[in-house]
């Protein structure tokens, strides 16, 4: 039997928001002293309204080819079969900001398409910051993989139901699935980290 566990994180000044990410999302290569200034509001706007939890399993894998099996679901993908290499064991996890951050981005479109636009980056650069927590609490001493999602490369973005069903994720963090494979809240990922023999 897998074992599920949990992370939350109260404190959200913990999490650096990376602006050159952010930027990126935006599409924006510099930010002039208004944009700034805008980031910095929703910075702020996105600490104040998240609620980071995350859900999370350990598993056995079995990479043969370009074939990976986790026990809870079978995987066809050669980039991430070359990420795992090396590994007996995976970590998987689904990552959330909440629906708080979802509830703020609609109550912005309303007032402002721009600020909401940059609230909706920062948001994306947030919710990265905690995945790297959570990749560092994982790690912890272990040599691990860098994290791999569904959707990267040629790893089909359906594995994200079986990801989800495997670690409980509505019931635990109430992150659910649409009919086209995206996440609600949309503010939410799922990762697997291979751990090194």
């Amino acid at each position: 039997m897998i074992e599920i566990q949990a992370i939350s994180l109260s404190d959200t000044s913990a999490l650096k928001i990376n602006r050159n990410e952010a930027l990126r999302y935006m599409g924006a290569a510099k930010a002039d002293p208004l944009m700034l200034q805008m980031i910095e509001q929703g910075e702020r706007d996105a600490k104040a309204h998240s609620e980071p939890k995350a859900v999370y399993l350990k598993t056995p894998i079995n990479v043969v080819g370009d074939e990976i099996d986790f026990g809870f679901m079978r995987a066809c993908s050669k980039n991430l079969a070359k990420n795992l290499e090396g590994c007996a064991e995976a970590y998987v996890f689904a990552a959330t900001l909440g629906v708080g951050v979802e509830r703020q981005f609609k109550k912005l479109s309303a007032v402002s398409q721009a600020q909401a636009t940059v609230f909706s980056a920062v948001c994306s650069a947030l919710v990265e910051s905690f995945c790297d927590c959570i990749n560092a609490t994982l790690a912890n001493g272990k040599e691990t993989k860098p994290r791999f999602s569904c959707g990267y490369g040629d790893f089909c973005l359906k594995h994200q139901r079986d990801i989800l069903d495997a670690l409980e994720a509505s019931k635990r963090i109430g992150v659910c699935l649409t009919d086209s494979y995206m996440m609600v809240p949309v503010k939410s990922v799922t990762a697997i980290i291979g751990i090194r023999r």
